[in-house]
């Protein structure tokens, strides 16, 4: 019963993230359009964040309502704490490789970080951000 509840979780999350991912990516690649010829270097970094801020609101809803059916204070700061994070590392590696590999478009770049991200996401929202302290102690408790 558990192996089919946590499948339908991650199916779910395949779905919200999926559908989160294609909107930033869409987001990401409008405002890097519009942005580079005004900003060149920055235009990646600005575009992924306002690609992230717009898709993030998205994915929070589905993510606390659908997926992990976990709306709290703490799980909207955790979350945030996260997409920065997330938002940082994938700006700087888009910039860096963009910078160094000419010939590979930002929008490919940021297709392939995001594919690795979104791994460590699971884990990280199933895990930390979207639990109760139930499921916190539980898993504190297998780990030891």
């Amino acid at each position: 019963m558990q192996l089919k509840k946590n499948s339908i979780k991650i199916i779910k999350f395949l779905f919200s993230s999926g559908t989160s991912f294609l909107l930033d990516l869409i987001l990401f690649t409008i405002f890097n359009y519009f942005l580079k010829n005004t900003f060149k270097l920055e235009a990646i970094f600005l575009a992924t964040i306002f690609a992230r801020i717009l898709s993030s609101l998205y994915n929070y809803f589905l993510n606390s309502r659908f997926v992990f059916k976990n709306f709290t204070k703490t799980s909207i700061f955790k979350y945030y704490i996260l997409v920065i994070l997330q938002m940082m590392i994938s700006a700087s590696l888009v910039y860096f490789i963009n910078k160094y590999v000419k010939f590979l478009n930002p929008t490919i770049i940021k297709f392939n970080i995001e594919i690795i991200l979104f791994l460590i996401n699971y884990f990280v929202q199933n895990n930390f951000i979207f639990t109760n302290k139930r499921d916190n102690k539980r898993w504190y408790n297998a780990k030891i």
